[in-house]
């Protein structure tokens, strides 16, 4: 089930927060890096925007900007990573919290990307999603509780809604599959006991019968005697 992410809208916030960003360079670079995320250039915007944080790493707009470039080259894991480091500067600026929602949520359905039949996945594929889902999920509330009236609050309570329904989904398959398994663990048990009962009967009997063989044959003995 090959699911494509639609996510929000989002926008780089150098232009709205531009005048805040005293260092020259560092604001032309990222006036720069925007106009080439306007573009489509992704690639570029992302190196404008490192050379911008070579200069100065402490302006949480740079980094927010290049969270919004890795996004839409679907590097995840770095969108986390560039979000947090906006919250570290600047723990108001909950765009960033939304960001590393629509990151965390990606990299769920990632794990399930193409996959027809969730059964055909392990139970630790099954235990992933549901815990990244599950984190998605907190990390888009944490974003409604911070940001008063957003605008996308009708759009991620969908999301959320939609993450929890795969959830329930995932964690009823969860437990189907391992009932399975501990099913055939305890059938695995119970045929070794069964064994295990039938070697010991085999041997006592096969003591009985060389007991009583040797029996008859001291009784023959003491007969001939």
């Amino acid at each position: 089930m090959k699911r494509v992410l639609l996510l929000i809208t989002i926008l780089s916030v150098s232009v709205l927060t531009s005048a805040c960003i005293n260092n020259f360079a560092v604001k032309e670079l990222n006036t720069k890096a925007e106009s080439y995320l306007d573009k489509g250039d992704t690639e570029t915007a992302i190196c404008r925007l490192k050379s911008s944080l070579d200069l100065d790493d402490g302006i949480y707009q740079t980094h927010y900007n290049l969270a919004v470039a890795y996004n839409n080259i679907n590097n995840y894991e770095g969108v986390l990573e560039e979000s947090q480091k906006v919250l570290d500067i600047n723990p108001e600026f909950y765009d960033a919290i939304y960001m590393m929602a629509l990151a965390k949520e990606a990299l769920a359905y990632k794990l399930i990307e193409n996959v027809e039949n969730p059964y055909d996945l392990s139970l630790e594929q099954l235990s992933d999603f549901n815990n990244k889902a599950s984190d998605a999920i907190d990390t888009y509330n944490k974003y409604l509780e911070n940001k008063v009236n957003a605008t996308e609050s009708d759009k991620i309570n969908s999301k959320i809604s939609e993450l929890n329904a795969k959830i329930k989904e995932y964690t009823e398959v969860y437990d189907n599959k391992n009932n399975e398994v501990q099913n055939q663990i305890q059938d695995e048990l119970n045929n070794q006991n069964s064994d295990m009962v039938q070697d010991t009967e085999n041997s006592e009997n096969g003591n009985q019968e060389e007991a009583q063989d040797q029996n008859q044959a001291q009784g023959t003995e003491e007969v001939n005697q």
